[in-house]
């Protein structure tokens, strides 16, 4: 008992003797503000904020916006509604003003409705105006209401419980189109009830509707065009009957089936898809005439008979090889393109500039930009097909274009730049001649310019500044206000990682593997650092871009903990050119493996890289990537983590794997060998595979089969983390899935080990 108390009081005279704990905090507080994981993937953002998302009206020199306000307090002083209200700004003034209340129109819809949907992974948007930006059709709890902005009247179109999707608005604003039930359906906007002007749909026949690949991997954004008349509309049909269905697992409720799916597998058989035209009032179906050995539909729009008398259906298809693409349709605009050295890439909608001047991308990597007068005949070259953006550049966008001299400004990336700039181009430009308001090289620089050509909103950043947005005079790049700026006071506290570049030749190849590693602010050749490498490496992606993006947070969290990060953009990446892209064709992730490899060697050369402690990581395509890593190149890797992967492209869509794999019967060599199962024995090093089992996109049998090939050969350096009901992004968890990451980098490859 007297011991007891001795050494209770020792205590007590020790606590005294302490200094506050306060003061002991205080000490050791960092100097400068540290990033976590929380900031980064759990809702904070301290270090940077939003800017004003504004954009250019319709058919007027106006700035517009969709602003979210807290409305007023209720009758009891309680709950606040929220306001959603269209705000317009003028360019030149900077006056912002109220043009409508979207808020306002929940009076029209009463009850709780239901929501529309978006088409493929996008979501509904809450509005879509009218070609003249007068008008607009919103989304009220899940039903349409047209807005008449000049009038001053609003007109509910719609009294549906089922969901809605693909909301269109004829050029005239006299109708809107929709996608209910599996049928196209339109309703005039000034008076009369919907109507469908299809019939006969069903689970596996979808009029005026799209399935899943379709946007997935085409691009596709609707599936019905209006004629520039109002007078017609056409759709597509697809017949699923004979695609397999994929059940997608129901993991959280009692009892649960889950949610099936048309999905074709690489292989499989395609929805077959062909193109109708009715009348808007409604009517017989007449189908448009497609080559025979049409497999996909790339484009619909309308373009002038090439014998002039209105207008007809242009429709843009392609082979299953996606090595042919074919224009037909009854506007008479016939013709044909090959290539024989990979593949095409996905086309963009057509815009036509005038009734017989097309806008449009050429060359099997889609690299330039050409004007063509569909009046003139092959052997008017000068007319025929006019290059109005120059070799060299992967001109991306073209954001603005006189329709008469063909005069514009395009976005882009010269081959082997790690930035991309705004151009000036038009008919016989030879070179890259930068835009007046993107003089700076060094910015990764985007712009949207208004319907005239005035002016310009111009967001420029790069690797180390946060997202900057002006407003300028276009032709001559002056100033007229700034809009908005990411950047806060407390990045400034912030000691951030910083980006070294460089470039490795490849033998036979004009292009280079580009490189980019990112170092600690107080990067020391003489310590051993341990290695991430970041990777994705998809065709026609890149990595190594002089810009924000997410910004250099992540890797600066990375590098205070200490790593190095490497991201690495080796061949089948973007910017380079056909050659360089089409190199990866028929053994996807091998290449770009060997690439990753290389600059991994290059920097282990410098000696400040433990050798021992190289780890990698990605996400879908970077996901597969490292899954490869850890299983055909375990002497290079030590950890991996794979995200959402595609472990064996036999288990993918027919679209994307075809086009850059051919078909399983003909590339059997090409789909064994890069199939991370296939080599999962001669793994060693460690890695973890966490999924999302609602993933709809990259299903989680990917990882489950990959699993079963580890336990096949006796594997236990894994680990798998399964997301109940989260899809491909795995939304709602990503702070669980960083943490997990990070964890597992510093428990095999970290400090000491």
């Amino acid at each position: 008992m007297r011991q007891a108390r001795f050494l209770a009081l020792l205590a007590l005279l020790l606590a005294l003797a302490a200094p506050p704990a306060v003061e002991a905090d205080e000490k050791a507080a960092p100097s400068k503000p540290q990033i976590t994981l929380k900031d980064l993937h759990g809702g904070g953002r301290r270090f940077t904020k939003g800017i004003p998302n504004w954009g250019w009206r319709p058919g007027h020199i106006q700035l517009v916006r969709l602003d979210n306000r807290r409305g007023a307090k209720d009758a009891k002083g309680k709950g606040r509604n929220r306001q959603r209200v269209i705000q317009t700004m003028d360019p030149a003034t900077g006056k912002t003003a109220d043009l409508f209340n979207l808020s306002d129109l929940t009076k029209l819809v009463p009850g709780k409705g239901t929501r529309m949907r978006g088409v493929g992974r996008a979501g509904a948007p809450p509005f879509t105006w009218r070609k003249d930006g007068k008008a607009l059709c919103a989304v009220v709890k899940g039903d349409l209401v047209w807005v008449d902005l000049e009038a001053g009247t609003q007109r509910r179109l719609t009294t549906t419980d089922a969901p809605m999707s693909d909301l269109n608005i004829s050029p005239d604003g006299s109708y809107v189109s929709y996608s209910l039930g599996n049928e196209l359906w339109v309703c005039a906007t000034n008076e009369g009830k919907p109507y469908p002007v299809t019939k006969g749909s069903s689970a596996t026949l979808l009029n005026g509707t799209l399935d899943w690949v379709y946007p997935e991997e085409l691009g596709h954004k609707t599936a019905a065009w209006f004629s520039p008349d109002s007078k017609q509309i056409a759709y597509l049909q697809m017949d699923q009957s004979k695609v397999p269905r994929y059940r997608v697992p129901g993991i959280l409720p009692l009892r649960s089936e889950g949610r099936e799916m048309f999905y074709p597998k690489a292989g499989d058989p395609n929805p077959k898809v062909r193109v109708g035209v009715v009348p808007v009032g409604g009517g017989e179906t007449e189908w448009v005439e497609l080559p025979e050995k049409a497999e996909y539909v790339l484009q619909v729009s309308w373009a002038a008979h090439k014998d002039g008398g209105g207008h007809g259906t242009y429709v843009l298809t392609a082979n299953r090889a996606q090595n042919t693409m074919w224009s037909s349709g009854s506007a008479g605009l016939m013709g044909e393109t090959t290539t024989d050295d990979g593949w095409m890439e996905r086309q963009l909608p057509p815009r036509w500039l005038t009734p017989y001047r097309r806008l449009g991308r050429w060359k099997p990597d889609a690299t330039q930009w050409y004007i063509q007068d569909t009046e003139a005949t092959v052997d008017q070259l000068d007319r025929f097909h006019v290059t109005i953006t120059p070799e060299g550049v992967d001109a991306s966008a073209i954001l603005h274009i006189d329709p008469a001299s063909g005069a514009c400004f395009y976005a882009g990336r010269e081959h082997g730049s790690t930035t991309q700039g705004v151009y000036v181009g038009g008919p016989g430009t030879k070179r890259a001649h930068r835009a007046p308001f993107a003089k700076d090289a060094t910015q990764w620089t985007t712009a949207s310019l208004d319907h005239t050509g005035t002016y310009a909103l111009v967001t420029t950043s790069d690797a180390v500044t946060p997202t900057k947005r002006v407003l300028v005079e276009a032709k001559n790049g002056k100033l007229v206000r700034e809009i908005g700026n990411a950047h806060t006071p407390l990045l400034d506290k912030l000691k951030l990682a910083t980006p070294e570049y460089g470039k490795i030749p490849v033998e036979g190849m004009t292009g280079k593997i580009s490189w980019r590693l990112w170092k600690p602010h107080d990067f020391d050749a003489q310590k051993r650092y341990g290695l991430i490498v970041h990777v994705y490496a998809g065709p026609g992606s890149n990595m190594v871009k002089n810009s924000w993006g997410r910004g250099p947070l992540m890797q600066t969290m990375l590098c205070d903990k200490g790593y190095l990060v490497l991201q690495v953009d080796g061949r089948g990446t973007g910017g380079q050119g056909a050659d360089w892209l089409y190199s990866v064709y028929g053994k996807l992730g091998l290449l770009e493996l060997e690439d990753q490899v290389t600059a991994v060697k290059e920097i282990l050369k410098r000696g400040y890289v433990d050798p021992e402690r190289v780890g990698i990581w990605g996400w879908s395509y970077g996901g597969t990537m490292a899954c490869n890593a850890l299983t055909m190149r375990s002497d290079v890797f030590k950890a991996g983590v794979a995200v959402a992967s595609v472990t064996d492209w036999r288990l993918y869509d027919t679209i994307y794997t075809e086009r850059y794999m051919g078909l399983p019967k003909d590339n059997p060599k090409g789909y064994k060998e890069t199939s991370a199962s296939t080599h999962a024995k001669k793994m060693t090093g460690q890695l973890l595979l966490m999924h999302g089992m609602g993933d709809d996109n990259v299903h989680a049998q990917n990882t489950f089969r990959l699993v079963e090939a580890f336990i096949r050969a006796k594997k236990l350096n894994y680990a798998v983390h399964l997301y109940p009901r989260r899809g491909h992004g795995i939304g709602g968890a990503s702070l669980d899935v960083f943490t997990r990451l990070v964890n597992w980098f510093d428990r095999h490859i970290g400090p000491g080990r």
